[in-house]
């Protein structure tokens, strides 16, 4: 850990460049939403769900490589796995072009969900591993808002090719080269000895580990339920935009790329939020969340798209931070790896499900299309508000009891 006091000046920034662009590809599988209108076009025969599935399924890969991404970290290092991961985010993310098939795309994505899987743990370890106090508090305020910021430079990207043949959109997966080249050289090589030298360093640690404390499990169930509803953005815009006919799928993917925008500023004003409110940023969030997809859902103009992506992007970017804080109730150096692991999963697994649940919940009413996918998605984290509520509820009342 010594080492890491070697860095200065202009190394030591190149070095934090490195560790925050790992999270700019954080969201690059779930932007390839913005091509579903287009490839139910392509594929007509499709049912919606499997359409769904090119954004849903690839998920699976990330849960697998969350789980065990920890281990493998020890034994191939952490700037090795990084890079694995990036190259396996171009591939998956690029090579779907070639594909003759719709199974055959959805197949190759699921290679770069397992690479942003491996990033995702790494891209906020680093910055524990490397960074102290205001330095490190500041590098988690932007490691959140680069999650915003990627979203948006991939969307853009693939928005601007869309308008020329929207065949030719994962060309924006070429960032993640960019990014590769990046980490080669601004990562140092010793990064890779640190998950060695903590595992000698806490051998003994080990044997005193503490029970993952009730919350995290809570959170795990939060998230899941959470995506459930979230999810409608990254699944039905693109289609919603087929169904009105109000807008294209370009204008689509372009008020998709403007969330991410909206993220990356709402991510910059979170930590002065909960400074002023605490923990009930977490509700506020969910409000947010609600109120975002409710407008998106009722209405069916471009400007009221923007106003309710803007309120809904928002929302995510106070809810991502707020549930890491959440899980880690209670917990201490031996297991809080483990709680925020259990965040990352849930919001996985929502994530997965999400196309099914909707599949199942519509072949109950009678039919959910695209566009009211969006009002099943602020009820449902209507729902994740209820719950929350009644469990601070119910941990102040065995505060003031004990």
């Amino acid at each position: 850990m010594n080492k890491k006091r070697n860095l200065t000046g202009g190394r030591l920034r190149v070095f934090q460049v490195a560790v925050l662009s790992l999270s700019l590809l954080l969201a690059s599988v779930s932007v390839g939403g913005c091509l579903l209108g287009d490839l139910a076009k392509e594929f007509p025969d499709a049912p919606t769900w499997y359409l769904q599935m090119f954004v849903t399924f690839p998920v699976v890969g990330g849960m697998i490589a969350n789980i065990i991404g920890g281990a493998m970290a020890s034994k191939v290092g952490k700037k090795n796995l990084c890079l694995i991961g990036i190259m396996m985010c171009f591939i998956g993310g690029f090579f779907p072009m070639f594909a003759p098939t719709l199974g055959l795309k959805i197949g190759i994505r699921v290679i770069a969900s397992i690479g942003v899987g491996l990033i995702q743990p790494l891209s906020a370890s680093l910055i524990v591993d490397f960074f102290e106090g205001k330095t490190a508090n500041t590098m988690m305020g932007l490691q959140s808002s680069c999650v915003g910021l990627g979203a948006s430079i991939f969307s853009y990207t693939m928005a601007a090719i869309m308008v020329y043949n929207w065949h030719f959109a994962y060309c924006a997966y070429l960032y993640a080269l960019a990014i590769f080249l990046l980490v080669i050289f601004g990562i140092p090589s010793f990064v890779n000895e640190v998950g060695k030298e903590e595992k000698t360093e806490s051998h003994v640690e080990k044997k005193e580990k503490t029970k993952l404390p009730k919350i995290a499990y809570v959170g795990f169930a939060l998230q899941l339920l959470y995506c459930l509803g979230y999810c409608a953005i990254d699944n039905c815009l693109s289609l919603a935009s087929v169904e009105t006919g109000v807008i294209t799928t370009v204008q689509a993917a372009s008020i998709a790329s403007w969330g991410g925008i909206a993220s990356l500023i709402g991510g910059l004003f979170f930590g002065f939020v909960k400074n002023k409110i605490g923990m009930k940023v977490g509700p506020l969030s969910l409000v947010l969340n609600v109120i975002g997809l409710a407008i998106i859902g009722m209405t069916n103009t471009t400007v009221m798209w923007y106003i309710g992506v803007t309120i809904l992007k928002v929302g995510f970017c106070w809810w991502m931070p707020f549930i890491n804080f959440f899980v880690n109730d209670g917990t201490d150096e031996s297991n809080s790896a483990l709680a925020t692991s259990f965040g990352f999963v849930g919001n996985s697994l929502g994530s997965f499900v999400f196309g099914y649940v909707l599949a199942g919940a519509s072949a109950m009413l009678g039919g959910i299309n695209s566009h009211q996918a969006f009002v099943y998605g602020a009820i449902i984290v209507t729902v994740v508000l209820v719950i929350l509520l009644a469990y601070n509820a119910k941990s102040k009342k065995k505060e003031a009891i004990a």
